[in-house]
């Protein structure tokens, strides 16, 4: 027992005073326990940041941030729950969310939302702050949808300006790929577990096909846009070979390490994978522009709520942290700090991020695109319906099933999820 609590134990980039979450003494600051991923992927500097913030704002409260690489976080979650000893608040990135809820792993946080002014909640309003089963979980502290991002050195070489339809970017595609320079278009990039880059790399082409992903509680995926989304992709993956060699091995990793390297033309990444890239290579010329349309513009939108551990021993204290990122205030200085793509539609019309050549893509995208769809949030045990859905993929790549029959046969499985849930 001992040498599993010990592993159990989360890594921290603060203090460690003392193994327990106690409530504290009489004169002493609380202590709540932050876990999340972006110290591995911004470093401490900037989260730091936000946590001086807070301890400015809530000076009684004391804030430790505990890291983890975002691969192994969603497992973690499950055995520091089920030691006893979990942070006492939770990144959760949507697709957990459900699977954590129905397990109680979180705890609703309808009275505390219910005390907020009406200011606050309507900031909030949207996809990512709905109910699942009647109740809330979460406040949204980032989000996004996905762009394409571009080497310009590659593209200007290739005489090739962004494409902006299906049609430019196949003709693009094949333009830039020199495969005895090892230099693709894009990562082919499929894996499995974690089934994360599902969303990157086929939602999108739904979208932008004109279809949906779900509707009313189940799976809307197997349609005639369905279909012509695989297609395409597979053109692109087997016929044109535009794509990186390996593409049912390599996942999110993957893909950020090819194009950070300089040898890849085109990635599909949210508004995050802005200073991932600065990060990984701050010589990388790159440009971000919105997806290419099909039948109509569309892209899959998702991102991280911050939720209460259900087992946790500082809810109110943790509670005055979420609702904090959760503020214009908070989350201004949370995404000035990261870089990333904020929820609240107040910190959104901030000029910091409308001159952003960057960020000010994604928030017109979000604003006009036709089919933007949020899925994760509304799917029971989202992370293993999603990998589903990406073995169905890697059987029509693979030749074992028609597009058709993959996307009928994870309807099916995602239909008897949905049924299985009470939905």
């Amino acid at each position: 027992m001992v040498l599993l609590l010990a592993a159990c134990s989360p890594p921290s980039t603060g203090s460690n005073k003392g193994e327990e979450q106690n409530t504290a003494k009489e004169g002493e600051r609380t202590q709540i326990h932050w876990l999340q991923h972006w110290v591995s992927e911004q470093g401490p500097d900037k989260i730091n940041e936000v946590k001086a913030a807070f301890e400015a704002k809530y000076p009684e409260i004391e804030l430790i941030i505990d890291d983890l690489p975002f691969a192994q976080e969603h497992d973690k979650i499950l055995a520091l729950d089920l030691a006893g000893s979990p942070p006492d608040i939770i990144t959760a990135s949507g697709a957990w969310v459900t699977e954590f809820a129905d397990a109680g792993i979180i705890s609703p946080i309808d009275e505390y939302v219910a005390k907020l002014p009406q200011e606050y909640k309507d900031a909030l309003e949207g996809p990512m702050f709905l109910p699942w089963k009647g109740k809330l979980y979460g406040v949204p502290v980032t989000f996004g949808n996905m762009g394409l991002f571009y080497n310009k050195k590659i593209l200007e070489a290739a005489n090739v300006q962004p494409p902006t339809t299906w049609e430019e970017f196949e003709a693009a595609a094949v333009k830039v790929t020199d495969a005895s320079k090892n230099q693709y278009a894009m990562t082919g990039n499929l894996v499995a577990d974690p089934p994360t880059v599902i969303s990157y790399e086929i939602f999108p082409y739904i979208l932008q096909a004109g279809g949906k992903i779900i509707n009313n509680n189940r799976a809307a995926f197997n349609s005639p846009e369905g279909v012509q989304a695989l297609e395409f992709y597979k053109r692109l993956v087997k016929e044109l070979k535009v794509m990186t060699p390996g593409e049912l091995i390599a996942g999110e990793k993957e893909k950020r390490a090819n194009f950070s390297a300089g040898n890849i033309a085109f990635m599909f990444e949210g508004p995050w994978g802005v200073a991932i890239q600065k990060k990984a290579n701050p010589n990388l010329e790159f440009g971000v522009v919105p997806m290419p349309a099909g039948k109509t513009t569309g892209t899959i939108a998702q991102g991280s709520v911050l939720t209460l551990a259900a087992k946790g021993k500082n809810k109110d204290a943790a509670w005055k942290f979420i609702e904090f990122m959760g503020s214009a205030e908070g989350q201004l200085l949370w995404d000035k700090a990261t870089n990333f793509f904020p929820y609240n539609k107040q910190t959104m019309q901030d000029e910091y991020f409308q001159s952003n050549e960057y960020l000010k893509v994604f928030i017109d995208q979000h604003n006009s695109a036709k089919n933007v769809e949020v899925i994760d949030n509304f799917l029971p045990d989202a992370t293993d319906l999603r990998k589903q859905f990406t073995i169905e993929v890697q059987n029509f790549l693979t030749d074992k099933k028609t597009a058709q029959k993959a996307l009928e046969d994870a309807a099916a499985y995602w239909d008897a999820a949905f049924v299985k849930a009470g939905l």
